[in-house]
């Protein structure tokens, strides 16, 4: 079964690029969001490592992910912009068509709105000529943007068309973000949704939710809060979002198993997700004929 909006994440799993990718092709993902360090890390260098994403057969959910880009001042800014540039130039070396920007966490980082709008919005425009789109993802320790209703009013501040939002459902469930925030967002505002749980059934601090988030996340039906993450995905759903799932699974323990059988348990969430929750099907074939001819 081959649910061609749901995808895989390079940094769910170990091994080599070419082992990571050739998992996420196995277990019958068509998508695959890359994490820039594969790339650049691939021992043939980084031209080595852009030819073996291209050539894998799957297509580029997108790249991750820029941090500590916005609020930022003088050379601090000047350098952050240097590593974007480069961020984008690897994104569209690849095929991909949206870099994943994460809320700075940076004591540095100037938290005025019209600051980090304004520094958005330099990005953005910087990906235009790419046709690249910047996906802003809000995280609950962030000082700029806590939760995707703060970063969904910076980007709409910013107004740039190639900049949305990323809304990462595993912040909403650990943060308890109400879900009746999506009524702030606008569908079309949303460029991907990144899906995940955890095991425990809350974080108690800061520091636990950000190790948490670090290290042992798991795929979707797999932990505590599968019906509460099943409800966000439905009424993302309902509003209208027809958009990416990309599975953003970061576990230490993963990393120690062989990437084809945590690409299994990733499938196995993707069809828990595809039929559950989402209840999509696959087409039927000769569905006309089937029914019958058409009337007058």
């Amino acid at each position: 079964m081959n649910y061609s909006d749901i995808g895989m994440d390079t940094a769910s799993l170990a091994g080599s690029l070419e082992s990571k990718l050739a998992a996420v092709r196995g277990a019958g993902f068509a998508q695959v969001m890359i994490s820039a360090s594969d790339v650049v890390g691939h021992p043939g260098g980084t031209a080595a490592g852009v030819r073996v994403v291209r050539d894998s057969g799957l297509t580029i959910t997108g790249l991750e992910a820029l941090r500590d880009f916005e609020g930022l001042s003088g050379q601090l800014h000047a350098y952050k912009v240097d590593v974007a540039k480069s961020m984008l130039e690897i994104c569209g070396q690849i095929g991909g068509r949206l870099l994943l920007v994460e809320a700075s966490t940076s004591t540095h980082a100037d938290t005025g709105l019209d600051a980090i709008a304004r520094d958005l919005s330099k990005l953005a425009v910087m990906a235009i000529p790419l046709g690249i789109r910047i996906a802003y993802k809000g995280l609950s320790w962030s000082r700029t943007a806590r939760d995707f209703r703060t970063a969904g009013d910076l980007v709409y501040r910013a107004n740039c068309p190639n900049l949305g939002l990323a809304i990462d459902v595993f912040d909403v469930l650990a943060a308890g973000v109400p879900q009746d925030d999506l009524d702030a967002i606008d569908p079309q505002q949303i460029f991907i949704v990144q899906l995940s749980d955890y095991m425990w059934q809350e974080a108690r601090s800061t520091e636990e939710q950000v190790a948490t988030a670090t290290h042992f996340r798991v795929f979707p039906g797999e932990g505590a809060h599968s019906e509460a993450l099943a409800q966000f995905v439905t009424r993302l759903d309902a509003y209208g979002y027809y958009g990416d799932y990309s599975f953003d699974v970061y576990n230490d323990d993963y990393l120690q198993m062989p990437p084809e059988t945590v690409a299994e348990r990733a499938l196995r969430a993707a069809e828990w997700l595809g039929e559950t929750v989402l209840r999509r099907a696959l087409p039927v074939p000769n569905m006309e004929r089937l029914l019958g001819p058409a009337g007058p």
